[in-house]
């Protein structure tokens, strides 16, 4: 018999009912702890075992239906903050969007119910064998369905560089499958600890021994083969002005200006700089397009190199009702002499998704901005005592999507430049969730990133995907830092070779599936 999602119904009794919504609850809270959220990284390689063991030996839909609930909470526990920063980017109520972030969670937890329902319908965790299958298929369903906000339990392990070295071989998936298979044989471990002794003492060796591996292939990585190699050295400045999100107008810049000269003038005044950088701000500013705003920068810029995020209006026309590209302008020599426009926006913080198709939802983010899209991937050219370095510009979450990135180091980019305003989600971790998104993209493609944020987190993260330590700013407060920044010449295997961790788990999560069905059939 063939047991499936329109089976007859499969109801445990009232006790096992009780110890799986008990076990769910104690993966989310794991999940929750794990995530940059919680701040416990490590408890990644086992906050999801709870929910795997509640998954043994259970039919039908209910294996789908826990593991929808699990993540679903998961999900909401972990990214709240969400809710109170799309409230004050849109002047919007939080009723309105609570419902909108509940949705997104049930749609991201969809991949991982499916995921439980598979591991539960072929029985997968009954053997060494089967943990890796289920480590794929959550792998393939999790990682490769896109989504807006691409973040798993992978980023829990940030700040732990030993750990995240795989990235650079098949990037967040990879790591992504490694945190899984683990917690797959750790849950098939305790569900045999009774029945069969050795397998269950298989199961623990064989994920100490992954673990290991991927301690130790880190370790080499950042001890050895990192070290040495050719390099250009940048010293660069980040500044951090601490603006409130209720600044939005001209008047408020205007009023905010001198802030920024003076802390611009101690870097100047004080300090060697290839580049200063300034984060994106709430507050409409663009040296191109105000003509007061040179006339502000000019005296305490001088001849230094500087980066602003702008705006950039369409049909060259700035008022109240038109529409507006978020832009990057590199000003060299007192003019802007490269231009970039965001291409990817935040859904709801600068855009409404389907407005065309819904127009109720003007009505309901009546004050939502109204952001257009770039199309080009624009690599800004920095003259760096006779070399060009190429500069890949990525305003605010931008950052997060790696095939994004892929494309700039393609066209020759050699470092990152993040500028972000995470000041709309207020005192929150949610400053932590981006910069983890972020970092990642340092050890996949070695490339250094410079992250400078309105409020906090700013650093800079080098090609091992460790935060110079001098690099970084005390969230909340106005202050700069001023960093050298080595730019070492280095490809990785998966700058090359994007794919080949994507084919293979799909070819081996393709048997898995193909191959468990037929032997539920026989």
């Amino acid at each position: 018999m063939v047991i499936g999602l329109t089976d007859k119904p499969y109801v445990p009794n009232k006790i096992k009912q009780k110890q799986d919504i008990l076990l769910s609850f104690c993966t989310v809270i794991l999940f929750y702890l794990a995530f940059p959220s919680g701040g416990y990284g490590n408890l990644a390689w086992l906050a999801i075992m709870p929910v795997i063991i509640a998954l043994n030996n259970t039919q039908g839909k209910y294996p789908f239906m826990l593991g929808l609930l699990t993540a679903t909470l998961g999900w909401m526990c972990s990214i709240w903050w969400v809710v109170d920063g799309l409230t004050k980017v849109t002047f919007s109520q939080s009723n309105i969007v609570i419902p909108f972030v509940f949705i997104f969670c049930i749609f991201s937890a969809l991949p991982y119910a499916i995921s439980c329902w598979l591991h539960a319908r072929f029985s997968w965790g009954s053997s060494i064998f089967g943990a890796f299958k289920s480590a794929c298929v959550f792998t393939v369903l999790v990682n490769f369905i896109p989504s807006i906000l691409p973040g798993n339990l992978a980023h829990a392990l940030y700040l732990s560089p030993l750990q995240i070295q795989l990235l650079d071989i098949g990037g967040v998936p990879i790591l992504f499958f490694i945190i899984h298979l683990v917690n797959f044989l750790l849950a098939t471990a305790f569900i045999h600890r009774k029945s069969n002794k050795q397998k269950s003492i298989t199961c623990l060796l064989v994920a100490l021994s992954i673990w290991l591996l991927n301690y130790g292939y880190g370790y080499i990585k950042t001890t050895y083969l990192l070290n040495n190699t050719p390099s250009v050295e940048m010293t660069v400045a980040i500044i951090q002005p601490n603006l409130a999100v209720n600044l939005r107008t001209r008047d408020d810049w205007l009023q905010k200006a001198p802030l920024f000269q003076s802390v611009i003038s101690q870097v100047v005044n004080n300090h060697h700089t290839d580049l200063i950088v300034l984060p994106e701000i709430p507050v409409p500013v663009s040296y191109k397009n105000y003509q007061q705003d040179p006339l502000i920068f000019n005296p305490v810029i001088k001849n230094r190199t500087i980066l602003i995020t702008a705006i950039e209006p369409i049909n060259n026309q700035i008022t109240e009702s038109d529409s507006y590209h978020n832009t990057i302008e590199l000003i060299e020599r007192q003019q802007v002499t490269q231009l970039y426009k965001k291409q990817k926006l935040l859904p709801i913080g600068e855009y409404l998704p389907f407005e065309k198709q819904l127009p109720i939802l003007r009505t309901l983010f009546p004050n939502a901005p109204n952001y257009v899209a770039g199309k080009n991937n624009t690599l800004l050219p920095l003259d760096l005592n006779g070399q060009t370095i190429n500069i890949i510009p990525l305003i605010c979450y931008e950052a997060v999507f790696t095939d994004l990135v892929a494309d700039g180091v393609a066209k020759g980019g050699q470092i990152l430049i993040n500028a972000v305003n995470d000041a709309w989600f207020g005192d929150t971790v949610g400053r932590n969730v981006h910069l983890a998104l972020a970092l990642y993209r340092t050890v996949e493609y070695r490339k250094p990133l410079i992250r400078v944020t309105n409020n906090g987190v700013s650093n800079i993260i080098n090609v091992k995907g460790q935060i110079i330590p001098n690099s970084q700013i005390k969230p909340l407060t106005v202050g700069f830092a001023i960093s050298k920044v080595n730019i070492p010449k280095i490809t990785s295997f998966y700058q090359v070779y994007p794919y080949f961790f994507i084919i293979l788990c799909l070819l081996f999560c393709s048997y898995a599936i193909v191959s468990s069905q037929r032997k539920l059939n026989e």
